[in-house]
């Protein structure tokens, strides 16, 4: 089995724990801690914090597998690159509980959690994290570092830009844009195309601020 570290505590961690606890390809040796070094010595839902990311490199042998479990952006784009540079390969973790189509491809270092559903020709970057329940249709692309809810739904042939943040129980109907960076609220009803940078809500969703 490969050697696998994940890199955070929170809930994002637990997640892939969560997903790799009947895994015959990884065996988790350890948790990275991210933004507290006193955590190292203890132990998150039975997995040892065993280093801080300043100090990885000390920690964990270069031919390990890593995935950075981390909700804010801006430093996990960091860390991926600190992580890179340092020649450590990125694991995409899939929960064995979600349905992905044969003809889906899936970049490096995502996370694909239980009960989601990917359907044909659709293409998940590097990256990213698919939470529960969610549903993502055929044709669909997803941009790197993009945050999927619990209980989104996207229609066919819908894009959805770097780094955007879908919050839980969105829908967006077929053939609309999601920009870079962008935030879809909570609940959402997504019916046009929306730019960069900009906040959507409501049904149907409007900009709130960009």
């Amino acid at each position: 089995m490969k050697k696998l570290y994940i890199v955070g505590t929170g809930s994002q961690a637990r997640y892939v724990i969560e997903n790799l606890k009947d895994s015959d390809e990884y065996k988790v040796e350890g948790l990275i801690d991210i933004e507290n070094s006193e955590n190292i010595g203890k132990k998150i839902n039975d997995i040892l914090v065993v280093g801080f990311i300043n100090d990885i490199a000390k920690q964990v042998a270069p031919d390990s597998y890593v995935v950075v479990a981390y909700g804010k952006n801006q430093r996990k784009k960091e860390i991926v690159s600190l992580l890179s540079e340092e020649g450590y390969k990125f694991a995409t973790i899939i929960s064995k509980n979600s349905y992905i189509s044969n003809y889906v491809e899936i970049g490096e270092g995502s996370i694909i959690n239980p009960n989601v559903t990917i359907m044909p020709n659709a293409r998940v970057g590097k990256h990213v994290i698919i939470h529960s329940g969610s549903v993502i249709e055929h044709d669909n692309e997803i941009g790197d570092y993009a945050n999927i809810a619990p209980g989104v739904k996207t229609g066919g042939r819908v894009k959805i830009g770097e780094g955007s943040y879908i919050y839980t129980g969105a829908v967006i109907i077929p053939d609309v844009r999601i920009g870079k960076n962008s935030i879809v609220g909570a609940g959402a009803v997504v019916l046009e195309d929306v730019d960069d940078e900009v906040t959507v809500v409501g049904i149907p969703a409007k900009p709130i601020r960009k």
